[in-house]
């Protein structure tokens, strides 16, 4: 099944409805390399949470609507299935 790789538009509409009424899960989409989870909407080291990596294929539950960090890229607050953590990560890496 071929993932489908979402815009910051389709983004922000499922994640600022009725978690009930809507599917918050989705998926890592990355070609190499990890995703970060982050204490902070900002791409930092110092508030990169170690450990807690996320990789291609790994789920996560969308907690929050996507926010723009002060690096000026798209961030959004998830439960990370795997290890149940909650953190930021940018939301461009995030397939349906």
């Amino acid at each position: 099944m071929e993932k489908k790789k979402m815009n910051l538009q389709d983004l922000e509409q499922v994640s600022g409805g009725n978690a009930g009424a809507i599917d918050r899960r989705r998926v890592a989409n990355l070609q190499n390399g990890y995703l970060a989870m982050r204490t902070a909407p900002c791409n930092d080291p110092a508030n990169e949470m170690k450990g807690y990596e996320l990789y291609n294929g790994d789920y996560v539950q969308l907690k929050g609507s996507v926010i723009t960090g002060s690096d000026n890229k798209a961030y959004v607050r998830v439960l990370a299935e795997k290890n149940g953590q909650t953190g930021f990560v940018n939301a461009a890496f995030l397939a349906v």
